[in-house]
This record gives C-alpha cells, structure tokens and sequence, in this order.
C-alpha cells in the first residue's frame, strides 16, 4: 500500500494536478496556464450575456440636414485707419524775420529794434528769436536779447522790443537777427 500511495504523489507531482493557480516554468518568466499538457485554450468565462444584438440598422441618415440661418446679423469691418504724417516744416526760421529801426536811447540805456516776423507754413509756429548788437568798426559783440513770438500759419507778425544795456562810450553799432527756431504752436 506504501508503494501505491508514494506512485499516486510522484503522478500528481510530475502533472501538477492538486495545485492552485499559475506557476512559473523557470524558462524566462512565461506563465504556463496550470493545464495538464499547457496547449490547451482556455475556456469561455461564465456569466455573460448571450442575447446581445448581432445585427446593426440600416436605414440610418446618410447626410446632415442643412441649415441657413437668417436671423444672424451681418458684420461689418471698421473703417481701416490711415496714418497722416505731421506737416514737414524747416525749423531754422532765418529767413522768416527780419530786424529794423535799430537804435540805441542814451537816456533810457535801452537797445529798440523792430522784428518783423513773416510765417510761410500753414499751421501757427512759435519763434524764439535772438538778435545781436555789434560795434560797426571792430564787430565786437555789445549784447544780445532774446524774443518769443507767435505767428498764425500763413500770416505776419511786427514786434517792437527793447533790451537794457549800458554804453559808456559814443559807438557805432549794427543789431542783426542772430538765430531763429520755429516750432509748432
């Protein structure tokens, strides 16, 4: 009976019958099924339904409906904007004024000269304006005053001025318009 018994444990030993789950065949990691002879397929899972349709419908659609809509208001672009350079304008206003009537009062100490200011541009400038007094004989300088003025675009200006300065001797002079820049106003 000895014999029988140790015969049944090699049988189940050699075909792995009795044991539960997977188990390694230590040939590179792959999983054997837990059959007996490892080709057999496994079988179908219990438990699912087996009236599932087969057949799908055909008389589907075949296109999408159209549709126009009407009731979408239209748009309109904005206006494109356009970019209108600054008027150009000549900056040195030399040739815009002119100096006058250059004189010299002994008893006030004053310079008074005139300026007559002519703008050729057709927006309004503002000039700032320096004229110069010089000796006649050795053109060494005796002053200089400084002047603002405004004149509208296309028009003309006259500006009578006076500038302090004290001459201690009897001299000829000359006054001159010495630097003039014109800038928008």
């Amino acid at each position: 009976m000895r014999l029988v018994a140790v015969a049944a444990i090699g049988l189940l030993a050699l075909t792995g019958c009795g044991k539960k789950g997977r188990h390694s065949s230590g040939s590179g990691g792959f999983v054997s099924g837990g059959g007996s002879g490892g080709n057999e397929p496994l079988s179908s899972p219990s438990g699912l339904p087996t009236d599932l349709p087969t057949d799908l419908p055909t008389d589907l659609p075949s296109g999408l409906p159209s549709y126009t809509p009407s009731d979408l208001p239209s748009y309109t672009p904005s206006p494109s904007y356009s970019y209108t350079p600054s008027p150009t304008y000549n900056s040195d206003g030399r040739y815009d004024v002119s100096a006058s009537d250059c004189d010299y009062d002994e008893s006030t100490h004053e310079f008074q000269y005139t300026l007559s200011v002519r703008n050729p541009e057709t927006q309004a400038m503002r000039y700032s304006i320096s004229v110069k007094w010089a000796d006649s004989s050795s053109s060494s300088q005796l002053g200089i005053d400084y002047q603002s003025v405004y004149v509208a675009g296309g028009s003309s200006q006259t500006v009578t001025a006076t500038a302090y300065r004290y001459l201690t001797e009897q001299t000829s002079f000359t006054c001159t318009v010495d630097s003039v820049i014109k800038v928008p106003s």
